[in-house]
């Protein structure tokens, strides 16, 4: 790997390693975003081989690379998921090629791995439920993103007691019409504005 590459990966590991312990989860948010930049920077100049060979790397961020990774073989994703490091664990709860043994494993650990988890394009259905009725409501919020949502959970997450939940759904331009104007008279005005933003981007079929 290019010394050059490796040094960003690093450097943006080890900002998401310090706010995996930050009582700020805003502060994860705004790491996460960053090292899921790098990461598909990274993924993109790596070839196959290269990036198999890092499964049992002593590093954790070469490894986190392998966890990530679509073409890892899945003997190697579900072990990986029981590394002891956290990077590692979500870098599998994000790969769309994890088994969802190993899926259903990582969801009873910490609430950013369940953020990866309901951010993962390929959960499969019981998970995105499960993940929907989660007690945080950072976790829901994320859920609340996704473009292929059952109407019943559009539904609970319409009506969801917390308004970043509501205004997460609100911002998603996937929703019906009938949805989004049923929240541009939400309570919360932070959820009416983004609902009403969102209605004006949109292309409603």
């Amino acid at each position: 790997m290019d010394d050059l590459v490796l040094q960003e990966w690093s450097e943006a590991c080890s900002l998401m390693e310090a706010a995996l312990v930050s009582a700020d989860p805003q502060s994860y948010f705004i790491e996460r975003s960053r090292w899921r930049r790098v990461e598909q920077t990274v993924l993109a100049v790596l070839g196959d081989a290269e990036t198999s060979g890092f499964v049992d790397d002593e590093s954790p961020y070469l490894r986190a690379l392998a966890g990530r990774h679509q073409r890892t073989p899945a003997e190697h994703l579900e072990r990986l998921a029981a590394d002891p490091a956290l990077i590692v664990r979500l870098s599998v709860a994000g790969n769309p090629a994890t088994p969802s043994a190993a899926l259903a494993a990582l969801c009873q650990g910490s609430w950013h791995l369940r953020v990866e988890l309901a951010d993962n394009p390929s959960a499969p259905s019981w998970l995105v439920t499960f993940l929907a009725g989660d007690q945080l409501p950072r976790v829901r919020a994320v859920v609340a993103t996704l473009p292929r949502l059952p109407a019943g959970l559009v539904a609970k997450m319409q009506a969801d007691t917390d308004w970043q939940v509501r205004a997460a759904l609100a911002s998603n331009a996937a929703m019906s019409r009938y949805t989004l104007g049923h929240l541009t008279d939400d309570r919360d005005l932070r959820v009416s504005a983004a609902a009403r933003r969102t209605m004006q981007r949109a292309t409603f079929t």
